[in-house]
């Protein structure tokens, strides 16, 4: 049960005893296009679902507000009186559409937020597919190819992690075989798992603060785990966090295969590495040539097994009076974010921008953090203002106009996303949703194809299905 991760000579590889961590890639890092590709979700399919939740939504609300009624409670801060003309007014809806947006109104009024956002769920999940933190393993460490591809032409070495109780390679949510199939996942018609996140607004209030799919729906993890079939040699294992970073390592550091072309002086640097920095013995092996073949065998080396310097763990304490770089804090914080503690970043960022209130990466951090909490007036204030300081930076302009979306104000919206265009026409985010939100506002047809098609060729996974949507209703 010993997974490999082949790896080239490198500092990187060198850090992986040093820090006794590896990192985690998103699917944009690895090496294939097709890396955690969905099929495109039917619009049929997405509009039933959204109305089976919808309907969901507005039942429990007026079970609740009938229940307040029966028991003369206040609901959400109104008398009974007010709770029975509230729901009196959904008997004059249409449809679950306006008795949901109805819905979404009053909790608002009330609780000051608004509930999970049904839409927001399908639409992100593209996002989501990409930001899944991966780390790949082999079952087979004797592959040539793999050494030639991945530990720098048979130069580099091979780790060997055990799987052992406790650790993420024995937790099959985070430790998946790789499916070979040339066909694309497909949302799973019986539906999925969501979960929910909450923060606390500066009321005491608890609020949605996230919804989205649930990291161990079987079709999310199916989406991060399947691969064309010409990849099918690399008998591939995936380490899965939901989102990318260091992370301890996966299972006990079992062995280490020094490669064919790892020379001596790079396989004692590597060994006293081991030795230096962890605290129990590691087999030693390298590569070698099977006389007369083309195969490749693996034997022990002479000095077998690594000798610790060390008998417990290193405790790592950090100078609490050293002064953190705005790298380092960065690195924190967007694990903060990754994790859904949107107020503790928010927090820090805060206790900082006391020392410097002009800081362009502290206000795009709250700035960030804000509009993750469904805080859009508030992340609206931090990115209008970062494009005061960093006027010519496109992203900056991007992100106002992500915070103008969410608070429906698209005409404004086209205009930052224009600036940011203007700045920077290579990104393929700034061409989609200006696209996007051009049709929203009923601008020109043609105008608005044109960006979303430039999006499609920069590689937006989204743009294509808008542009043929749109070309086949013409």
């Amino acid at each position: 049960m010993i997974y490999y991760k082949y790896k080239s000579d490198s500092k990187y590889t060198e850090a992986i005893f040093t820090s006794r961590k590896v990192y985690l890639s998103t699917a944009e890092g690895l090496n294939d296009p097709f890396e955690c590709s969905l099929i495109d979700i039917g619009k049929e399919w997405i509009i039933e679902k959204i109305k089976e939740m919808q309907h969901a939504g507005v039942s429990g609300f007026l079970m609740e507000a009938k229940r307040s009624i029966d028991n003369k409670e206040l609901f959400f801060g109104l008398s009974t009186t007010e709770t029975e003309k509230m729901v009196e007014k959904f008997k004059s809806f249409k449809g679950i559409e306006e008795a949901s947006r109805y819905r979404t109104q009053v909790m608002k009024k009330l609780t000051g937020h608004p509930p999970a956002n049904i839409e927001r769920l399908f639409h992100g999940f593209d996002t989501q597919l990409l930001n899944v933190g991966i780390f790949s393993l082999s079952a087979n460490p004797k592959h040539q190819l793999m050494w030639s591809h991945y530990a720098g032409e048979h130069s580099g070495i091979c780790l060997g992690f055990k799987k052992v109780k406790g650790s993420r390679l024995s937790n099959p949510e985070h430790f998946l075989p790789v499916i070979y199939s040339d066909k694309l996942p497909e949302m799973n018609k019986n539906g999925f798992k969501a979960s929910m996140s909450f923060s606390v607004d500066e009321n005491g209030r608890p609020y949605t603060s996230s919804y989205k799919i649930a990291f161990s729906d079987s079709t999310f993890q199916k989406a991060i785990s399947t691969k064309p079939k010409c990849w099918q040699y690399e008998e591939e294992w995936r380490y899965v966090e939901p989102y990318p970073g260091e992370f301890d390592w996966p299972g006990h550091l079992e062995e280490i295969i020094f490669g064919l072309k790892c020379n001596e002086e790079r396989r004692n640097h590597y060994i006293k590495l081991i030795e230096e920095n962890i605290e129990h013995p590691v087999k030693l092996y390298e590569i070698r040539k099977i006389r007369g073949t083309n195969q490749l065998e693996i034997i022990s080396l002479d000095k077998n097994v690594s000798e610790p310097m060390i008998s417990s763990k290193l405790n790592i304490v950090e100078d609490s009076q050293s002064k953190m770089t705005a790298k380092i804090f960065t690195a924190k914080m967007e694990r903060l974010i990754a994790q859904e503690k949107y107020g503790e970043v928010l927090f820090q960022v805060d206790e900082n921008l006391k020392h410097d209130p002009n800081s362009a990466f502290l206000i795009d951090l709250k700035g960030t953090a804000h509009g993750l909490a469904q805080q859009p007036k508030e992340a609206l204030d931090c990115f209008t203002k970062l494009t005061e300081i960093c006027p010519e930076i496109a992203i900056s302009w991007y992100q106002k106009a992500c915070a103008l979306i969410e608070l429906n104000r698209h005409e404004e919206a086209v205009i930052a996303l224009k600036k940011a265009y203007e700045i920077d026409p290579n990104e393929a985010s700034v061409s989609f949703n200006l696209g996007v939100e051009l049709l929203n506002i009923g601008a020109d047809l043609e105008e608005a194809l044109s960006y979303l098609k430039r999006a499609d060729r920069l590689g937006h996974r989204r743009a294509y299905g808008i542009i043929s949507e749109i070309e086949n209703t013409k």
